[in-house]
């Protein structure tokens, strides 16, 4: 009895994988243009979705995710959003996600503006040392103060628990 049901179950299961698999093939995400300059604008459009949800977009790739807030989709199950992709974006490729009941991805591949925030190609270099930052004499004494009060202050808070602690009991 136990192995019909698990078969049973195992059938059931299977066939809900197949019908879902014929309905995703009507989804699809699009951006244009597929390759940009950090700082630029692209057009994020998704069509074949259900009809007015809400999706999260987000740009992840490269250790860093960006949040582009929600868009709600129309009647027909599309969406269409210009998004302005952050200058301070190192180069590479990236994923654009629309996120719903289901995680939509499409390409985006970024090229980091030469010369700008998000252009670092000094820090690649195997021959560049990173020295500490100089402190002036005013952050080196209030670092010194603040030491010295924490201190003092924890002196008192212990001074005052063994005062009004009483007499130990035997």
């Amino acid at each position: 009895m136990a192995i019909f049901f698990g078969v049973a179950l195992s059938l059931m299961a299977a066939l809900a994988a197949l019908a879902h698999e014929g309905e995703a093939g009507k989804e699809s995400l699009a951006v244009e243009p597929s390759s940009v300059t950090a700082g630029d604008t692209v057009v994020f459009a998704g069509s074949g979705l259900e009809p007015d949800s809400e999706r999260v977009l987000v740009l992840a790739g490269l250790d860093l995710v960006v949040e582009f807030g929600t868009v709600t989709t129309d009647a027909e199950g599309m969406f269409q959003k210009e998004l302005t992709i952050p200058s301070h974006l190192p180069s590479g490729a990236y994923e654009l996600r629309a996120i719903g009941d289901e995680t939509l991805v499409v390409q985006l591949t970024v090229t980091a503006i030469a010369g700008g925030a998000g252009a670092s190609p000094a820090a690649n270099d195997a021959s560049e040392t990173v020295l500490p930052r100089e402190r002036t004499s005013f952050e080196f004494g209030a670092i010194l103060a603040f030491v010295a009060l924490t201190g003092i202050m924890g002196g008192l808070l212990v001074w005052r628990a063994e005062r009004f602690r009483g007499p130990a009991r035997a």
